[in-house]
């Protein structure tokens, strides 16, 4: 369960934004669609209503709503917008959902893959692949801590 990855993190000092409402994931998955881009996955949406978005030690895990730190009033985006600009951006990432990043790193849905995947930044090669988001999330949170 990814939640409890995100218990393991509770003395490092994690945000993990409340969970996502019923009507925050229905307007998400609604925003999603109008941009023509993949359906939330059913375990993401479910980690979104557990945790709706997550930043910690360089990684962070969009939700339906930006993020503002207050430590540094850094913003994370929400879901739809940092979607809507890798659409627009880059034709092979329409089948992709970008559901998180780090440094060097990009964190996508694959819908024609049916997979998570861990693209480079910059050029959008697969470093790894994952079925499920809990196994991502297990990955990315072990390999910083």
């Amino acid at each position: 369960m990814p939640m409890r990855t995100l218990l393991c993190l509770q003395d490092r000092a994690p945000f993990v934004a409340p969970r996502a409402e019923p009507d925050a994931l229905a307007r998400i998955a609604e925003a999603l669609e109008d941009l023509d881009a993949p359906a939330l996955p059913g375990d993401f949406a479910q980690f979104l209503a557990e945790a709706n978005g997550f930043v910690w030690n360089g990684i962070e895990i969009f939700g339906s709503e930006r993020i503002v730190l207050d430590r540094d009033h850094s913003v994370v985006p929400a879901l739809a917008e940092i979607n809507d600009s890798y659409h627009a951006k880059f034709d092979e990432m329409r089948s992709r959902l970008v559901i998180g990043r780090a440094e060097d790193d990009l964190y996508v849905f694959d819908d024609c893959a049916d997979a998570y995947l861990i693209l480079d930044r910059r050029g959008f090669e697969e470093a790894a692949r994952f079925p499920t988001f809990a196994e991502l999330l297990r990955h990315i949170v072990a390999e910083r801590k």
